[in-house]
C-alpha cells in the first residue's frame, strides 16, 4: 500500500497570536508527540492537502508519514485529537502520535451495517447496537471499518461480535457476547380497562375493608359497654 504522506514544517513560534496568524495563512498549527521520542515537536501543516487527505482516509486510525520540510527526518504517526472551528468546520489543531510500523496498537474500528433485514421486510425494526469494535493489531493494519451483512437477520435474531470475520493479526478486545446488531418487534399497545371493569375491580378490592372496620368498631363497643 503506498504511503500517505503529509509535509510538516517546524513551528518557530507557538502560542494564540501565533496560531491566528497561521491560519489566516491558510496553515494548520499541529504537534507531534509519543513515541520514544519524548519531545514534543510543534509543526504547521498546509490546510487544503490535510483536509483532503483526512476527508479522504476518514483520518480516523490511519498512519501518515510524516515528513520534516528541509530534512531527512520522517516519522510515522497517527492523529490523536483534531479541533475542529464549529463555524467553518475547518480544522484549527491536530495532534500526532507517533508510531512504528509492526507495532501493535489498541484502536476502535466503525462497524458498517450493509442489506435490508428480512425481519424488517415483515414488520420489525433493526436495533443497531454496537456502532464501534474496540481491537489490538498492528500499526500498519487498522482496518477502516467492519463491514456486517445483516440482510440474513430474521425476527428475534442478532449478530454477536464473535460472528464478525476479523482480518489476519487483528484480535478482538471486546466481549465476544457484544451485539452489533438485532431485529426486534414494535411494542404492542396496552389495551386499556373498560370502565366498567376498573369500578367493579375497585368495589370488590374496597369491600373487605370495609366489613374488617365495621367488626373492628362492633368490638369496640362492645368492649365500652
Amino acid at each position: 500500500m503506498e504511503e500517505l504522506v503529509i509535509e510538516v514544517e517546524r513551528r518557530s513560534s507557538t502560542g494564540k497570536g501565533a496560531n491566528r496568524k497561521l491560519r489566516r495563512e491558510g496553515l494548520i498549527p499541529a504537534v507531534v508527540y509519543g513515541g520514544k521520542d519524548k519531545e514534543a515537536v510543534p509543526v504547521v501543516l498546509d490546510r487544503h492537502t490535510v483536509t483532503e487527505l483526512l476527508r479522504q482516509e476518514k483520518g480516523r486510525n490511519t498512519v501518515f508519514l510524516l515528513k520534516m520540510k528541509g530534512t531527512k527526518q520522517e516519522r510515522h504517526a497517527m492523529v490523536r485529537d483534531a479541533q475542529i472551528d464549529p463555524l467553518t468546520q475547518q480544522y484549527r489543531h491536530l495532534d500526532f502520535i507517533r508510531v512504528i510500523k509492526g507495532q501493535r496498537l489498541k484502536v476502535e474500528i466503525p462497524v458498517v451495517l450493509e442489506g435490508e433485514a428480512a425481519g424488517v421486510k415483515v414488520g420489525g425494526f433493526l436495533d443497531w447496537v454496537g456502532r464501534t469494535l474496540h481491537v489490538e493489531c498492528a500499526a500498519e493494519a487498522i482496518p477502516e471499518s467492519f463491514r456486517v451483512d445483516v440482510s440474513h437477520l430474521e425476527l428475534g435474531q442478532h449478530i454477536a461480535a464473535s460472528e464478525l470475520a476479523l482480518p489476519e493479526g487483528v484480535k478482538l478486545l471486546d466481549d465476544a457476547r457484544k451485539m452489533i446488531a438485532t431485529v426486534k418487534t414494535h411494542a404492542k399497545e396496552v389495551e386499556e380497562a373498560k370502565p366498567t371493569e376498573v369500578a367493579a375491580a375497585g368495589e370488590e378490592a374496597a369491600e373487605p375493608e370495609v366489613i374488617k372496620r365495621g367488626k373492628a368498631v362492633e368490638e369496640g363497643d362492645e368492649e365500652a359497654e
